[in-house]
């Protein structure tokens, strides 16, 4: 076929016809069937996220010999194919593996031991992993060690105590073990990493900025919120400055609250009660287009002229837009409006024109409208 003939139907519009063909036909079928690119076929198919069906492969026999000689993974990705296919495929043929899996029967004496000791230290003694000794376990209905063993009175007498790390290093249980039952008990924590609120320390809350009363405390702020918000101690009210007040609106509400030491809340609703708008960002100058970056609109695709002006694409798109000039792109230049075009809007019906542009009613309803045309029944009442 000539390759002119091939190139003719280059960038005309798809028709319902072959839209149903795409995914369900392979795109080199398709393109040579219909006289288009393949690359064509692939954009359109891509475009509409219609997914290509293929027809399984056959296993041809050189493509079975590299079974067994490589890693199912290599083969895959040798052949192109999924590695969960080149598994079955090995294990249908019986076709050992590289590296077969040596798996080791549990015996009776080991079954004996599970659940008598925790699974890391029973993984260790029969050198075996974690998870192997979990699942085994589970899988016969064993339970583990920490609930199989109740907790003496020797053991409760620890609890709260001594830190839970050491209770739990004596009685060889977890250490969520011992902090759960500990808390069950009530009983306070004896690590030495929590400090109780004294009166003293009550009566301070409020009376500063929790971030002042922190440092003073040598507590964290989250801390010093949350028991004011237990002991339902209102924040202490917030006395705004000439200054503070001045860089409103200046910068984000986050920052100037962090700035501020305050919460952000605080920032934003006094921000709002002086109906002082919010923070968009330093300004951007307008730069005027010069005679050089306009006379390149429409001799090239917008992404290259707005890499070689420095501009955004959305702002080439505009000004050719504005400037109606057609865009480079031959998918583009088919949905813009030529003013010989518009000229036939409102001679004769929608469905008409849009029959005779290749286009949609919908589109020359759209375009007539923008252009403030009456419609053709209007004109001939």
């Amino acid at each position: 076929m000539p390759l002119l003939e091939i190139y003719r139907r280059r960038g005309a519009p798809w028709t319902l016809a072959e839209v149903k063909l795409l995914g369900k036909t392979p795109d080199s079928v398709l393109a040579r069937r219909r006289h288009r690119t393949i690359k064509e076929v692939v954009a359109e198919r891509q475009r509409r996220r219609i997914r290509l069906r293929l027809p399984p492969r056959r296993w041809t026999a050189r493509e079975i010999k590299l079974l067994g000689r490589y890693f199912d993974a290599e083969v895959a990705r040798r052949l192109r194919r999924n590695m969960g296919t080149v598994r079955w495929q090995r294990k249908r043929l019986k076709i050992p593996s590289l590296r077969p899996l040596k798996l080791r029967l549990w015996t009776r004496r080991e079954e004996k031991l599970l659940g008598t000791m925790p699974d890391r230290e029973l993984a260790k003694l029969l050198n075996r992993t974690p998870k192997s000794v979990v699942w085994h376990r589970t899988l016969s209905g064993i339970p583990c060690f920490y609930e199989c063993r109740p907790w003496s009175k020797s053991d409760l007498a620890m609890v709260g105590v001594m830190p839970d790390k050491e209770v739990a290093r004596r009685t060889g249980r977890s250490l969520a073990a011992v902090v759960h039952k500990r808390r069950i008990l009530g009983r306070p924590n004896a690590n030495g990493l929590v400090k109780h609120w004294t009166p003293e320390e009550d009566r301070q809350l409020g009376t500063m900025r929790d971030v002042e009363l922190a440092k003073k405390l040598g507590r964290s702020e989250n801390s010093v919120s949350h028991r004011r918000f237990q002991l339902g101690i209102p924040p202490p009210l917030h006395v705004w400055t000439q200054k503070e007040i001045g860089m409103l609106g200046t910068m984000s509400d986050v920052d100037l609250a962090r700035r501020m030491g305050v919460k952000t809340w605080v920032a934003t609703f006094k921000r709002r009660s002086l109906k002082i708008p919010g923070y968009s960002g330093p300004k951007k100058a307008f730069v005027p287009w010069t005679g050089e970056e306009t006379r390149l609109l429409g001799k090239m695709l917008d992404g290259e002229i707005a890499r070689r002006i420095g501009r955004n694409v959305s702002a080439v798109k505009a000004r050719r837009q504005e400037l109606r000039i057609p865009s480079a792109d031959p998918m583009v230049q088919l949905r813009f409006w030529k003013k010989d075009d518009e000229k036939l809007l409102g001679t004769g019906p929608d469905r008409e024109i849009a029959r005779k542009l290749n286009r949609t009613p919908a589109a020359v309803q759209h375009r007539r409208s923008e252009l403030k045309i009456p419609a053709w029944q209007t004109m001939k009442r």
